[in-house]
């Protein structure tokens, strides 16, 4: 029997649903957080970082987040993320590409309403990057 279901959502679609698991942890803009069965009801902000969901059979799965909300309500966990990706699906070679585009357009000089763009784009390119090693 599961402890609770885990739902990952994104505007492209759904990424996972219905996943039974017995832990998570979940990158939000307050840090880190744990849920385990029975946590209380929660809504919080989903920053950019790694979700890792244990299975309720122990195996660990690892998702890429890049903001959206987390709901966690009963039994059940559900991600609506701006973006998400499983290991699997990731580009490595694009993702190092897009990591380097955007260093260099931050040390070519951007007018300063772009820094924080490319800087975000940095971090998800790292993200996806540690996430693919992890496979």
């Amino acid at each position: 029997m599961s402890n609770f279901q885990l739902n990952i959502y994104t505007p492209g679609g759904i990424i996972v649903q219905n996943v039974s698991c017995s832990e998570l942890s979940i990158p939000t803009t307050s840090g880190m957080i744990n849920i385990l069965k029975g946590h209380t009801h929660i809504i919080s902000e989903v920053d950019t970082g790694i979700l890792t969901a244990k299975l309720d059979n122990g195996q660990l799965r690892h998702f890429s987040m890049a903001g959206g909300l987390v709901k966690v309500l009963g039994s059940n966990v559900t991600i609506l993320a701006k973006t998400s990706e499983s290991p699997e699906k990731i580009d490595i070679e694009r993702a190092k590409a897009a990591k380097a585009k955007a260093e260099s357009r931050l040390a070519g000089g951007v007018p300063s309403v772009a820094v924080i763009k490319y800087q975000r784009k940095i971090e998800r390119a790292k993200n996806r990057i540690k996430l693919a090693n992890l496979k």
